[in-house]
């Protein structure tokens, strides 16, 4: 997957190379570290599936979700990629004033910023995917998104009460971003060039590390990061890319179960394997006894597409198998690996917050007719609710 909402290993091509990269003047290759063996994650893991409810429908495309501390949802949309409509990129607040448990009632969204780039790659990826407004991290008194554009740059935007205003941009694809307290610093994942990068206020991003080919020499692609407060590392899911590059094959070529999550050691600039055997992970959560929750998107990659017009010839995957995403809870203590959602339609971001998880699903072109649990449906974008135990 070409993740350009969580990982552009596409934009090679498109780029002709590492054009955009911005370093710190190191070309040091991280080492990867391996002193205790990573995690592997097992074919069927063991069921414990959550409690969950669907608490905001009619989405394009939801992506970076944070919980604010008065109990308000922020949310960024992506869009629709449609190119007859450019700018329908937003970031939205919900409340749920009325206390029925959703964000679905009229008055209960807020624009905070609208009219924002979407673009939808699927000339160059051969998949029904879009990006444009990505990632939402807060830290060091500060609320950041992202909004990743294909081919860079990328702006990042701070909220705060007085309105929503440029804190940077940069030449990479920051899909995702993470603040580190104790560092004091902002990291960014940065899916055009395989890196982690430093994030400086302003415009510039220095190079942490990047990230080399895996196994199969597919790039590492990756998507999300999240600080590690029991560790003071960085762990970021590694998304993974086609063998044959993002404009080879039919674009169904990612390999199942070699993506994972590394963990990265900023002052080092080295790596190790925490967790292996996922199949296209996105965003993670690390929660307060250190164990971790990440997504899966899918499970397979179905119906590549050639032109626009093929997603409107009848249901169709669109280049990833619907409703076939999952969460997993890994205990880090353990080792033990669980189940605790599936059946999630391309989910992509994720939030943790007050024993309750929230979930962005529906990637794609929103009202095309895909493939349901119950048969053909309009595709849409929402946010699901789990309740933890």
């Amino acid at each position: 997957m070409a993740i350009c909402y969580p990982g552009c290993a596409h934009e090679r091509a498109a780029e002709g190379g590492n054009r955009g990269h911005v370093s710190d003047g190191t070309s040091r290759s991280p080492i990867a570290d391996q002193a205790i063996a990573p995690i592997e994650v097992p074919r069927e893991p063991a069921l414990n599936l959550l409690k969950r409810t669907v608490v905001a429908r009619g989405l394009r495309n939801p992506r970076g979700l944070h919980v604010a501390k008065d109990g308000s949802l922020l949310v960024s949309e992506a869009g629709t990629g449609d190119p007859k409509n450019e700018l329908s990129g937003a970031l939205l607040r919900m409340r749920d004033t009325n206390g029925d448990g959703d964000f679905d009632d009229e008055g209960e969204r807020q624009l905070l910023l609208g009219d924002q780039p979407s673009r939808n790659i699927l000339d160059i990826v051969r998949r029904d995917e879009v990006f444009g407004m990505a990632g939402i991290a807060a830290g060091g008194g500060k609320v950041l998104v992202s909004l990743a554009f294909f081919g860079g740059p990328s702006i990042i935007f701070s909220v705060s009460s007085s309105g929503v205003n440029q804190w940077g941009s940069t030449h990479n694809n920051i899909n995702d971003l993470t603040y580190d307290p104790q560092r004091k610093t902002w990291y960014g994942a940065a899916s055009t060039t395989d890196e982690v990068v430093r994030l400086l206020e302003g415009g510039r991003a220095e190079r942490v590390i990047k990230i080399p080919t895996l196994a199969s020499g597919q790039d590492a692609v990756p998507g999300y990061l999240s600080k590690d407060p029991g560790t003071g590392k960085i762990l970021v899911s590694l998304f993974t890319g086609s063998p044959e590059g993002e404009e080879g094959g039919d674009g169904t070529e990612l390999v199942p179960r070699a993506g994972g999550i590394i963990s990265v050691d900023p002052d080092a600039r080295r790596f190790e394997w925490l967790v292996t055997g996922l199949t296209a992970p996105t965003d993670l959560e690390i929660a307060q006894d250190g164990s971790i929750y990440v997504l899966e998107f899918c499970d397979a990659f179905l119906d590549p597409l050639e032109t626009r017009q093929d997603m409107y010839k009848g249901p169709s995957h669109g280049g990833f198998k619907r409703f076939s995403g999952r969460l997993l809870h890994i205990d880090r203590k353990t080792r033990q690996v669980e189940v605790v959602a599936m059946g999630l339609d391309a989910p992509t971001n994720l939030a943790l917050s007050a024993g309750a998880l929230f979930v962005a699903e529906g990637m794609g072109t929103p009202g095309r007719s895909i493939p349901g649990p119950e048969g053909p449906q309009p595709l849409e974008g929402f946010i699901e609710k789990l309740l933890i135990p």
